[in-house]
Formats: C-alpha cells, sequence, structure tokens
C-alpha cells in the first residue's frame, strides 16, 4: 500500500510539473534575443528541477560539439568549459547519440577520465543531459547537482519535453534576431543610399551600386559600409585607389575622387 502510494504520489507531481511546463514556456519564447532566451532556460531549468545548477552549450562545428553559452553560476559555467576543452563530457555525448544522458555519481563514472574528476572537484556528483533539437541539432541542456543519484530515469520525460520547448524557443529567438538585424541593415543602407542621392544627385540604384562596389573594393559587408556614410555623412576615404575598370558613366571630378575607380555607374551630375 506504501509502495502504491508513493507511485501515485510521484505520478501526480509529474504531471502538475507537466502542466506548470505550458507556464514555463511562455517565458522562454517571450525573450528578445537568444542571449536572453539561453540565460532564462537556464534559470527555468535550475527552478523546474530543484538542481544546483544548469548549463547551456550551444552546437558550433567550427569549435566543437558544443560550445558554452550560457550558466546559472561560475561552477557550472566552468563546468561546461571543461567540456569544451577535454572534448568530452556528458553534453556532448548527448549530441552525438541524440539520447539523455545520466550521470548519478561524477566520484565513481569512469566515462570521461578528464571531464569528470573535474567537475567532481567542483562539488557536483549527479549530472543530466539533454540535446536540444529543433530539425538540426542546436546544442545541449545540462542539469548538476552536488547530491549523488539526483537525477533518475523519472526525469526524462519532463527534462525531454523542457529541452524541446527549450529549442522552439531557440529557433524562434535566432529567427527574430536575424529578422531584426535584416530590417535594420536595410533602413541603414536606405539611409545611406538617401545621403549619396543627395550628395551627387544620382538614383537611389545608383547609389546603391556606388554601396556594393565599395562592399567588394573594400573586402567590408553592404551594411558595414552604409554605416559609416550615415555616421560621416560621406563615402569612406580611400588609401590606394585600384586600377579602374572600363567606365560607362563620368562623375563630377569632387565625387569621383573619393569613389573608387570602379564606381562610376553613377551618372553625369552635369558639373
Amino acid at each position: 500500500m506504501t509502495i502504491l502510494t508513493q507511485t501515485v504520489s510521484e505520478a501526480s507531481a509529474a504531471e502538475r510539473r507537466m502542466s506548470e511546463l505550458a507556464d514555463l514556456a511562455e517565458q522562454m519564447f517571450g525573450c528578445a534575443d537568444v542571449t536572453a532566451t539561453m540565460d532564462t532556460v537556464a534559470d527555468l531549468a535550475r527552478r523546474t528541477f530543484g538542481c544546483d545548477a544548469v548549463g547551456v552549450a550551444l552546437s558550433d562545428p567550427a569549435a566543437g560539439p558544443t560550445t558554452p553559452a550560457a550558466a546559472t553560476d561560475a561552477d557550472a559555467q566552468r563546468a561546461e568549459i571543461l567540456m569544451q576543452e577535454c572534448h568530452q563530457g556528458p553534453a556532448q555525448q548527448a549530441v552525438a547519440r541524440q539520447q539523455p544522458v545520466i550521470v548519478m555519481d561524477l566520484r565513481s563514472d569512469s566515462r570521461w577520465r578528464f571531464w569528470g574528476p573535474q567537475v567532481a572537484g567542483l562539488g557536483f556528483r549527479s549530472v543530466l543531459s539533454v540535446a536540444l533539437a529543433n530539425g538540426d541539432t542546436v546544442g545541449a541542456l545540462t542539469l548538476y547537482s552536488r547530491t549523488p543519484s539526483y537525477f533518475h530515469s523519472g526525469d526524462l520525460a519532463l527534462t525531454s519535453a523542457f529541452a524541446q520547448h527549450a529549442s522552439i524557443a531557440l529557433a524562434i529567438a535566432s529567427e527574430r534576431e536575424q529578422l531584426l538585424k535584416a530590417v535594420r541593415n536595410r533602413g541603414i543602407v536606405g539611409q545611406a543610399q538617401g545621403i549619396l542621392m543627395q550628395r551627387h544627385s544620382v538614383t537611389a540604384d545608383q547609389a546603391l551600386t556606388v554601396l556594393g562596389r565599395y562592399t567588394a573594393y573594400l573586402d567590408q559587408d553592404l551594411h558595414q559600409i552604409a554605416e559609416q556614410v550615415v555616421r560621416d555623412r560621406c563615402l569612406p576615404e580611400l588609401d590606394q585607389p585600384k586600377p579602374a575598370p572600363l567606365a560607362r558613366h563620368r562623375l563630377p571630378d569632387t565625387t569621383r575622387a573619393q569613389l573608387p575607380p570602379s564606381r562610376h555607374h553613377l551618372e553625369r551630375t552635369g558639373s
């Protein structure tokens, strides 16, 4: 009877935590950018699972399977950094195998002979890592506890559901961030076009051509060139102009002196 009562109690608690997850999802989805979303995910995970610390890592092929991105405290941050430096750990295994990884006690677990002892030295004993994936793997969520055997198989359903919501929230934040950046860049480019149109009496298309050619000439992004034009109210100076390709249009002398020779696609202004 006692065992049955305990089982019913645990099931009821699990259902309650699952229902609370919907409220947590709203908080994840309400963040302004990726950084804020990762910080929120880490903090909500720590509170939801009652663990001591949480780390979030993102997948980065250039830097390794996982790159530390957020942590709730300095020890968790160090544990995440050690995972990257040692090229091993539960988060990397969770990402590689697409399965949650539970560590009952780091002091007796021999799977990661470099990472494990150092993280145990930080005071952590039990660990649970789960991949963050929304179609493609985006990273891993790792829960840390200073209590041995804190995590068990009964946590996997809720942890996986939490990770799924977190993955979607990160994907939405990333798309929102890219969209806002694109809108901002487009606005800056438009301002730069307007400045060139006013100063050199050219059309919008011709002004955009000049910006594009400066981009190639100086090997910078279009929005960087546009930002300089908006800031300085003129085109960037050129230290050593390159040889000119055949030009089809002519600029006033004052304008031509500021443009790379390849920028002569502007119409004559009549001066």
